[in-house]
């Protein structure tokens, strides 16, 4: 019987299913626990399970996919290693490479893939893992290449086609982009994401109505869930370029309403807030988009001008000396693309 796929993700990011190509003996009520997405019951039958019979192959390759899932990568990368010395497979590959990645170990990660696509290079996940441990690394051409061997490989997987698309954008290729984002939407229809960054690429070469299409696609894809926060966030700088504050900003607040916990939307509402000289209603939102991203230096910045508009000086100078000191620290470090960051 083969053995279900435990989904993984990056930041928000899905990668595909590393499903268990092997036909292997599963106990009857593990695969239901499984089934059913039981995954701490069977987290805990597979470990009872591995202490009776620890040389269980399977039972390695499934409780690291279960630890993987939940972001316990360290256990995940014991497991599959444990699986991988007993017997070299496609899923103990890919289950290591995902999880050094997560550790941020990006040339052990991509040593295991190095490995899978040496014996099994027909697989596409391999590349697809392959480019984003490559965007992660600021190695963008390399990256780009990556997926355009996972898109050859699985032209109707709609997430290679995206990954390549969002990597020609950070490229500044910008026609060859939108193309592949719309073969990534014409794939998946109900991609949030798919949609947002094509139009994000449209703006970039001018397409502005086509791109305010795209950004209301992704909208009524997300259905106000926590997905709705890009294409908002993107529709409201539309709306900031066209001079329209007043529309500019109840986006960025729906923005934060649908996803409180990401520092952007409250970052762009208290800079929006700002600007239309309502000062602590934007000092509480820059404050908060610091409290949960401390490290992006323009959220101190701007934090910084509105203390100071306030008359709190030393809280100012606090904000300018963390806002010159990551500057600084980010002049010489390679910037990720926001899609591959963790």
């Amino acid at each position: 019987m083969a053995v279900r796929a435990v989904a993984l993700a990056l930041g928000g990011v899905s990668l595909a299913a590393i499903a268990l190509s092997q036909e292997v003996p599963v106990p009857q009520r593990i695969q239901e626990m499984l089934n059913a997405r039981d995954y701490s019951g069977a987290e805990r039958a597979i470990a009872e399970e591995l202490r009776r019979l620890p040389e269980w192959n399977t039972g390695h390759l499934l409780i690291a996919q279960i630890y993987a899932r939940t972001g316990r990568y360290e256990l995940a990368e014991q497991s599959a290693s444990a699986a991988i010395r007993q017997r070299e497979s496609l899923d103990g590959f890919m289950l290591l490479a995902v999880a050094t990645m997560r550790l941020g170990r990006l040339n052990d990660s991509i040593s295991w893939l190095e490995q899978a696509a040496r014996r099994y290079p027909g697989y596409g996940e391999i590349y697809k893992i392959l480019g984003l441990d490559y965007a992660l690394g600021g190695v963008l051409r390399e990256s780009e290449k990556a997926f355009a061997k996972a898109v050859a490989l699985q032209p109707g997987d709609w997430e290679s086609h995206y990954y390549q698309g969002r990597t020609l954008f950070e490229l500044r290729r910008f026609r060859e982009a939108r193309e592949a984002l719309r073969r990534a939407v014409h794939l998946n229809g109900a991609s949030v994401k798919g949609w947002t960054a094509l139009g994000q690429t449209q703006e970039r070469l001018g397409q502005v109505e086509a791109a305010e299409t795209s950004y209301r696609q992704a909208l009524s894809a997300c259905e106000d869930g926590r997905e709705c926060a890009w294409p908002l966030l993107q529709l409201g700088f539309l709306y900031r370029t066209r001079n329209v504050p007043e529309q500019a900003l109840a986006l960025f607040r729906r923005a934060v309403k649908v996803r409180p916990d990401w520092a952007r939307p409250h970052f762009h509402l208290g800079k929006e807030l700002a600007e239309t000289g309502d000062l602590r209603a934007a000092r509480r939102e820059l404050e908060e988009a610091v409290k949960l991203d401390e490290s992006r230096s323009e959220y101190h910045y701007q934090l910084a001008l509105v203390y100071r508009w306030l008359g709190e000086a030393e809280k100012a100078s606090t904000q300018l000396a963390r806002f010159r000191a990551l500057a600084d620290l980010k002049s010489h470090v390679e910037p990720v693309p926001e899609f591959a960051q963790p």
